[in-house]
């Protein structure tokens, strides 16, 4: 993968502020001494208006405004009367309570004027459906070696959440390079919400249905949540693994990344979140004391992660494949269930393994390591109580008398 992140210029508010006017300026086209003008602006979940001023053009027999969502190639038009007189001044509201659109979407837009020789098309502009009920700060890094750029949004006073969602993402993104058969990361948002309702509200407003955990790769972003700040990288670290994990196969595979099972996909997200997960592991402790782990081939069935111990069995399970067969070993299998190889035909391809042997092989892990600890705690046990009795014996060896 030659395009990951690799150096980040850290951008200013210079650069931000740039950025933003450029998103929210004015489209303007002179044509023989006449000025068009073409804006969009919107309420979020209500309605979504366009307008168009024209004055000098001369003559206009038709208006049709156009536009799209997001990389669809599909267009829609809409006529618009024309007013009378010499100039037009002209909108068209969407409304968003009948047409979900998806939140965080970019929309293109543009018009066309039919006059008596020709066809005045004013250029395209883009305006991104962004939930406006909080005031958002804005954060960007650009991948100076081609990689693109990572836009982080996060509400409250300050930098430290931005910032430290920053410093994650970044830090988890090179761990992924491996494990995944993507060449390059596009770019893509992070939006930082103050609370899962505050988020569940803005999504359900855009026609969605919000469950914790859940994540939105076709969006484009990734969504997070962070309720306390003293505590935003113990929030943020699982959400951010989810999401990039997600993102990044959408990204690479489109469509064919929802063939990989929930249990890989955990197990990646698992591996990059630098952090350990206390109950998981607790879970699978137990499990494994008391022989209730789960059976690779019920994991293999592709069904939702439903608990902790699902959760912390498919991250050891992943970790175990990446330490014994190497990150080409994961990178082949996302690849395998992208084609369309069910779980035992992307283990046999991958691993030469079936789910029972697999299973068996992990756990034979486990015992192993668990023995090896086991001996290494009786040495140094072993060699403890020797020193001791040796400071002992010297400490009752009879001394000479003085000469």
């Amino acid at each position: 993968m030659n395009h990951w992140p690799n150096r980040l210029l850290r951008s200013g508010a210079v650069l931000v502020l740039a950025a933003l006017l450029l998103a929210f300026a004015p489209a303007r086209a002179q044509n023989d001494g006449g000025i068009v003008s073409s804006t969009a602006d919107y309420i979020y979940g209500q309605t979504m208006r366009f307008h168009l001023s024209a004055t000098g053009i001369g003559p206009v027999h038709a208006i049709t405004l156009y536009f799209r969502l997001g990389a669809s190639a599909d267009s829609f038009a809409v006529a618009i009367d024309v007013p009378a007189g010499q100039e037009i001044d002209v909108s068209y509201a969407l409304d968003l309570t009948q047409t979900r659109l998806p939140p965080f979407i970019a929309v293109t837009y543009w018009w066309e004027l039919e006059r008596d020789e020709d066809t005045l098309i004013v250029p395209e502009q883009t305006i991104s459906y962004t939930d406006d009920q909080f005031n958002w700060s804005q954060l960007v890094e650009t991948d100076e070696a081609g990689g693109g750029s990572v836009r982080f949004h996060w509400t409250g006073e300050g930098t430290a959440v931005g910032e430290r969602a920053r410093d994650l993402v970044f830090e988890m993104l090179p761990r992924l390079a491996p494990l995944l058969p993507v060449e390059q990361v596009l770019p893509f948002d992070v939006y930082i919400y103050p609370s899962t309702a505050d988020l569940s509200a803005a999504m359900r407003l855009a026609g969605r249905d919000f469950q914790p955990g859940q994540t939105y790769p076709e969006l484009g972003v990734v969504l997070a949540t962070v309720v306390n700040p003293e505590t935003a990288e113990a929030e943020l670290r699982p959400e951010l693994a989810r999401g990039l994990v997600d993102l990044l196969l959408f990204q690479g595979l489109g469509q064919s990344a929802y063939r990989i099972p929930p249990w890989l996909t955990h197990g990646l997200a698992g591996a990059v979140r630098g952090a350990a997960d206390i109950p998981g592991d607790d879970a699978l402790r137990a499990a494994i004391s008391s022989e209730s782990t789960l059976p690779v081939a019920e994991l293999c069935a592709g069904l939702p992660i439903g608990g902790e111990l699902a959760a912390a069995q498919s991250e050891a399970l992943v970790s175990f494949i990446v330490t014994n067969y190497g990150d080409a070993a994961a990178r082949d299998l996302v690849a395998a269930f992208a084609a369309g190889d069910d779980c035992p035909a992307a283990l046999q391809r991958t691993l030469q393994l079936t789910p029972a042997q697999l299973e068996a092989a992990w756990l034979r892990s486990l015992h192993s390591s668990a023995g090896r600890s086991t001996a290494e705690l009786a040495v140094w046990i072993g060699l403890a109580v020797a020193g001791f009795a040796l400071a002992g014996l010297l400490l009752l060896r009879p001394r000479r008398p003085a000469a």
